[in-house]
């Protein structure tokens, strides 16, 4: 009878010891999902380099790194596309030239109604103005905000012969934080497009 109390005191530890550690081990595998922030692949500029394209009775620089593309319904309404498409940015620059007719106030009006059409708020359209008197060259450049469908815009004109229009679209629905750098890459590119505007010499 004196042996059986050790025993009971030895049992008695050892299965609250095991009981415990069934307990710890349960409670470990359960993992608390944790919301993380989401990433982006990084994205380089194309390297800076230009090469001339004609359009109508102009000339303008592209990034040797997109591909500049005559549309089918070329020549429609006598008005001329160019689409310049840049593959790694997954973005298309839509040009339009249209020739003036004595009608260059009413093509003004229809391009500034577009850039505002698109833009989610029309707060947040940001224009800068280029001008150019000894290349007869008007241009501004529209920056609209980042939820729109076409983020930048542009009207460039010598307001006798042509009126140029150009919006910058992605190929599809991408968050805004995700193309800020691509964003950035091809507005220094339209820039240098609208700067390098001259005559053609054809």
């Amino acid at each position: 009878m004196r042996n059986q109390y050790p025993q009971r005191i030895f049992i008695l530890p050892y299965s609250i010891l095991l009981t415990l550690s069934m307990v710890l081990l349960s409670t470990s595998c359960r993992q608390t999902a944790t919301p993380r922030p989401e990433g982006y692949f990084r994205i380089d500029a194309y390297p800076a380099c230009y090469s001339p394209v004609d359009i109508g009775t102009i000339s303008l620089h592209i990034n040797d790194s997109a591909m500049c593309i005559i549309p089918p319904e070329e020549n429609l309404d006598n008005a001329l596309w160019r689409n310049i498409v840049y593959p790694r940015y997954n973005a298309t620059i839509y040009l339009s030239y249209l020739p003036i007719d004595n009608n260059l106030d009413q093509l003004m009006a229809e391009s500034i109604e577009l850039v505002y059409r698109q833009n989610v708020n029309t707060d947040k359209v940001e224009a800068i103005e280029y001008e150019s008197n000894e290349e007869q060259l008007y241009a501004t450049l529209f920056t609209l905000s980042a939820e729109s469908a076409t983020p930048i815009q542009f009207i460039a004109t010598d307001r006798s012969q042509y009126l140029l229009r150009g919006a910058l679209y992605y190929d599809s629905t991408v968050k805004s934080d995700s193309v800020a750098p691509t964003l950035h890459y091809l507005r220094e590119d339209i820039m240098h497009l609208i700067e390098s505007i001259t005559p053609a010499t054809h």
